[in-house]
């Protein structure tokens, strides 16, 4: 069986998912992709605090769900008991201040972690800004939009019972300033005290792929004056030509989504399939990736999008995004 390999990419943090697919091979998606059923190996790669944090199914499962329960407590300044889960978790989080936050991450069992050599065996502790932090929310946010990997897996939190909730008003001020890198998972996380289960943090019928950047691309507001785009497409272009140099043994085109702000900068991509995933590095867009700055701004920023194509003779091809119907 071929190793499958998943990555979601963003300034602060890199999550790598490797695995297999006990699927036939006639239930891959459009893009050809093969379903991820069998998670071997997590990778959490976190760039700024220059610490990577493996480990299996467990992990990545007890990481998400931390995570995810950490970032609507911090959201909504009501206690979350999945964050401090200490004695069924293997990750729970801490806040030092206002924009600091420990990771911590108790060891796996003997048994996972004999098979798989990676896993540390001691506790670890990694610090983590409010940026940093919603960098790993978005992470996580681009795995659940993806429906090609680990479809079984899905977020169980429960609603926190509304006589801790604040008063609605209370809740919108709390949520303002926590917008810096806010995900559509990270936004969700406030939904969960007004709805019983809410709908933007279930898996989409629909694969949509987020960015690169803390904003979603898939779902930031889009750029519609056709001048402006054509401006915009431009830009970009202009931006990549000088900086494709392909590997001379790329053997195919490298396809990716790629978001763009007015000013032209570089807000986000992904990859169309598992080739382009993997070869993302020989491209110029991790380097022309534009990075995050703390703003209080609540508005998404709109994007334009484009579909780029890498060609093994050096030619770079940008054309408006066209989804999938």
């Amino acid at each position: 069986m071929t190793t499958i390999q998943r990555k979601y990419s963003l300034p602060n943090c890199t999550l790598v998912l490797e695995g297999l697919s006990d699927r036939p091979t006639d239930s891959q998606s459009l893009d050809g992709r093969p379903v991820l059923t069998i998670l071997t190996y997590v990778e959490c790669q976190l760039i700024q605090a220059k610490q990577t944090l493996t480990g299996g199914r467990d992990f990545f499962e007890s990481l998400v769900t931390a995570v995810s329960g950490y970032a609507q407590e911090f959201l909504s300044h009501v206690t979350h008991p999945e964050a401090h889960n200490k004695e069924s978790s293997l990750v729970h989080l801490q806040k030092i201040d206002r924009d600091r936050h420990r990771l911590i991450v108790q060891p796996e069992s003997h048994k996972e972690s004999e098979a798989n050599s990676h896993t540390e065996s001691t506790t670890q502790e990694v610090e983590l800004t409010t940026v940093q932090l919603f960098d790993l929310v978005e992470a996580i946010d681009q795995f659940f939009a993806d429906t090609q990997t680990l479809p079984d897996l899905t977020l169980q939190l429960a609603p926190v019972s509304r006589r801790y909730v604040r008063s609605g008003q209370q809740l919108v001020k709390q949520a303002v300033p926590a917008t810096v890198g806010a995900s559509g998972l990270a936004l969700a996380a406030i939904a969960f005290f007004l709805i019983p289960i809410p709908e933007a943090v279930r898996r989409p019928t629909e694969p949509t792929s987020p960015s690169a950047q803390s904003t979603n691309i898939a779902n930031a507001p889009p750029i519609t004056d056709p001048l402006q785009l054509v401006q915009l497409q431009q830009k970009l272009t202009d931006q990549l030509r000088p900086a494709w140099k392909p590997n001379v043994a790329l053997g195919q085109d490298l396809v990716y989504r790629v978001g763009v702000a007015a000013n032209g900068a570089i807000k986000g991509y992904v990859a169309t399939n598992d080739v382009s995933n993997g070869q993302v590095q020989q491209t110029p867009l991790p380097r022309l990736l534009s990075q995050p700055v703390a703003s209080s701004a609540v508005t998404p920023e709109s994007l334009a999008q484009f579909q780029v194509t890498f060609t093994p003779k050096g030619e770079v091809q940008v054309k408006p995004w066209e989804a999938k119907k």
